[in-house]
């Protein structure tokens, strides 16, 4: 049953503190206080010097993405193709640089195991700076589940990330390790300082019209304002501009901003183009009976003779 939302985040905090000290009676506290792992791979030490998984994480080569040998078996490292990665012995299931981790989880196996997620987050401790955990929704019904994940990763400063199928969960693996060491000017937009590169920049939003042919336009006209003021056949004669450009073009240039202005203008060459049809069917009609009249005339005159 859902929780009342007053008591949801108590009751959170109440189960974590629980597991934690549960951890900490059962283990013990080692010299530096870490707590260590209960999982079957990750409790091990590697040799008789006593090496725990924790320690591993300042040995590991920071040009691989690192995955927990407890993480072998699911289906979506299958999807992983675009970095190289490793199966290591650590705390957490993926390790992307000396700061960045993440947890992987399951809705469906954290139905069945609801206390799965407080043990693994407090084995993590406060190793790393970046905590993500990436969760795979792969049951129907699962607004209450992401409801106390939610809570859960506010609480430990950690970072959720939902991928709705295994593939999505692969991407965005590959993505934090790919770009691990790009800082925030990576999709912040670029700003242009320089009149040619903003009007390249503006010219570029047409449709296949390149910077060639942006430095070609400015090059012909001379600014922005001479250009949007030229006529088709003033644009024609530009080297590299098809008349598909041209049109396209003139149609940014001269297409109005508003929808209602662009329907009185639609309607109104319509009306237009019904005159001019008019006029030209009044046309034919009156040639249809001056002829009619020639041909009455001529077989009047064969009549009289």
């Amino acid at each position: 049953a859902d929780r009342d939302a007053a008591t949801f985040g108590d009751e959170d905090r109440a189960e974590q503190a629980a597991f934690e000290a549960n951890l900490a009676s059962l283990h013990g506290s080692t010299d530096n206080g870490d707590v260590p792992s209960t999982s079957d791979d990750n409790s091990k030490t590697n040799n008789n010097n006593g090496i725990t998984p924790r320690d591993h994480h300042t040995m590991l080569q920071p040009q691989f993405l690192h995955i927990s040998t407890r993480q072998r078996g699911n289906p979506i490292l299958s999807h992983i193709r675009n970095v190289p990665y490793q199966f290591s012995t650590m705390v957490p299931d993926y390790i992307f640089a000396p700061t960045r981790c993440a947890l992987f989880l399951s809705l469906r196996y954290h139905n069945l195991h609801p206390n799965y997620i407080h043990r693994r987050v407090a084995e993590l401790k406060s190793d790393f700076e970046y905590r993500m955990l990436l969760c795979y929704v792969d049951i129907e019904d699962n607004t209450s589940p992401l409801l106390f994940l939610n809570d859960l990763c506010v609480q430990n400063n950690l970072t959720l990330l939902l991928a709705w199928s295994e593939e999505e969960a692969a991407r965005y693996l590959e993505a934090v390790k790919y770009l691990e060491n790009s800082d925030a000017s990576f999709i912040q937009p670029r700003e242009f300082t320089n009149h040619p590169d903003q009007v390249a920049h503006a010219l570029g939003a047409v449709r296949s019209v390149n910077k060639t042919d942006a430095a070609q336009l400015l090059g012909q006209f001379g600014s922005f304002r001479n250009l949007a003021r030229a006529s088709v056949e003033e644009l024609s004669v530009c080297p590299g501009v098809g008349p598909k450009k041209v049109k396209r073009l003139r149609e940014v240039f001269h297409r109005p901003f508003s929808t209602e202005v662009a329907k009185r203008r639609k309607e109104r060459e319509k009306e237009e183009k019904e005159k001019e049809d008019a006029k030209k069917g009044e046309g034919k009609k009156k040639d249809t009976n001056d002829d009619g009249l020639k041909v009455n005339d001529e077989t009047k005159s064969v009549h009289e003779i």
